[in-house]
């Protein structure tokens, strides 16, 4: 007998009509929330997307190969998320869980389609079956895995870095609860069906979890099966539902940042007399200042913590934290929706003057951002405002007096102004 099963075995043709009603109205509700940030980010200064796709193919395919490379390494390789220990580890376990379930999913709702088309266009059998159920049985464990070390990380450890929610739990809780009840399906419809051989055993999860049904009769297994299975694909669509609107919406935002982002640690990027006079600004003194990938990229932060982690101004317990930036801006960006694209939003009514100042500039925070969001671009842009209405004080205003005045931030005389370069030698180690 070849392995294989039913796509909806046990399930009614109203269940079915029922069950694509739900899922339909799961993705409106998830693309109405990924239209309700797009609308902000449209609300930012234009960037040139169309550019990457002007010239001939040769052209072309070099601007969107950087985009894709990012994607390629920093997404899908997670270059980045690497390194952390027990999160990274969680982390990677999740993803290719994750990852390999959606892509499971699609392939049976590709094999539905073509069945319905022509028996001979459907493939779910056979091989084919055989290693897609083993599979997806094994990755389904790393999926499980990967929620109870996040679960676990946030009970036990509860990183200071890390951003908490109440909405984190109702994830995790999510994920924790598709899991169990994808296997309790599969046990449920082992119990009934009583697959024997390969097609049984390609299932090891499956097939040990319906070896304690066995004293179930036929009805029951159906029966179980059938509630199990509605229960599991409204947490599905629930989860589908919930993207826009919870700190998942990283993985739509995430990757697009990824591939939209304009690398380049080290350059500040020059502003012109002429676009100072056009603009009547210099830097960021409302929200709309920011280009539409740099409110995207807003959406895109898990608050993880890396940045904070290696921020040498936090270290120093200085009043600056990267990830309370991005979070503060995406505050600003989030009043867009109540108060209407007409009425400025000054980031500096909540960004302290001190926090900003506060910046070395290091760079470490993008260097180590998972999804390549800029923070330091945020803070000189703020800084460069602030500069710009007389907003310069402290420290730095009294290094750039002291290079007037002295050509250099000691204040010292000329003949001794490279003085600082003598580093003793003779210091006892402590």
């Amino acid at each position: 007998m070849t392995p294989t099963r039913e796509t909806f075995g046990n399930i009614s043709g109203a269940s079915q009509v029922a069950f694509y009603l739900v899922a339909v109205i799961s993705c409106a509700v998830f693309v109405y929330g990924v239209w309700r940030r797009f609308r902000l980010w449209r609300l930012g200064q234009p960037i040139e997307i169309r550019s990457l796709l002007t010239g001939n193919i040769r052209q072309v395919v070099s601007q969107l190969m950087p985009g894709f490379r990012r994607l390629l390494i920093d997404g899908l390789g997670q270059r980045r998320v690497r390194g952390r220990g027990l999160a990274s580890r969680a982390h990677a376990l999740l993803f290719a869980g994750f990852m390999m379930l959606l892509l499971g999913t699609t392939l049976l709702e590709i094999d539905h389609l073509a069945a319905m088309i022509s028996k001979h266009l459907s493939f779910h059998h056979g091989t084919y079956y055989v290693i897609y159920e083993f599979t997806l049985d094994m990755f389904g464990l790393l999926f499980l895995a990967g929620t109870t070390l996040f679960f676990g990380r946030r009970l036990l450890s509860r990183p200071a870095s890390v951003g908490h929610r109440a909405s984190d739990w109702l994830v995790l809780s999510l994920f924790l609860a598709i899991g169990i009840t994808g296997y309790a399906v599969e046990a449920c419809r082992m119990a009934w069906q009583q697959p024997v051989g390969l097609g049984a055993r390609c299932s090891p999860v499956g097939y040990w979890l319906a070896s304690f049904l066995t004293n179930w009769s036929e009805s029951q297994a159906r029966s179980v099966h059938w509630g199990l299975w509605w229960l599991h694909a409204l947490l599905v669509f629930g989860f589908i539902g919930a993207i826009p609107f919870t700190r998942l919406f990283h993985v739509i935002a995430g990757p697009m940042n990824l591939f939209l982002a304009q690398p380049g640690l080290g350059v500040l990027k020059p502003v012109t007399l002429e676009q100072a006079e056009r603009d009547e600004r210099i830097g960021v003194s409302d929200i709309r200042h920011l280009t539409s990938q740099q409110l995207l990229s807003l959406d895109a932060c898990m608050e993880c913590g890396r940045c904070e982690d290696v921020c040498p101004a936090f270290a120093t317990h200085k009043p600056l934290s990267p990830k309370k930036i991005v979070q503060d801006l995406k505050g600003v960006m989030e009043q867009l929706a109540r108060v209407g694209p007409d009425v400025p939003l000054n980031p500096h009514e909540v960004i302290q003057a001190e926090t900003i100042w506060s910046c070395t500039a290091c760079s470490a925070c993008v260097d180590v951002c998972p999804v390549r969001i800029d923070q330091l671009t945020f803070i000189l842009d703020l800084r460069r405002n602030l500069a710009s209405e007389g907003g310069l004080s402290g420290t730095a205003a009294t290094a750039l007096r002291r290079m007037q005045s002295s050509a250099n931030p000691w204040g010292l005389p000329v003949d001794e102004r490279a003085n600082w370069t003598n580093f003793p030698t003779d210091v006892p180690s402590s």
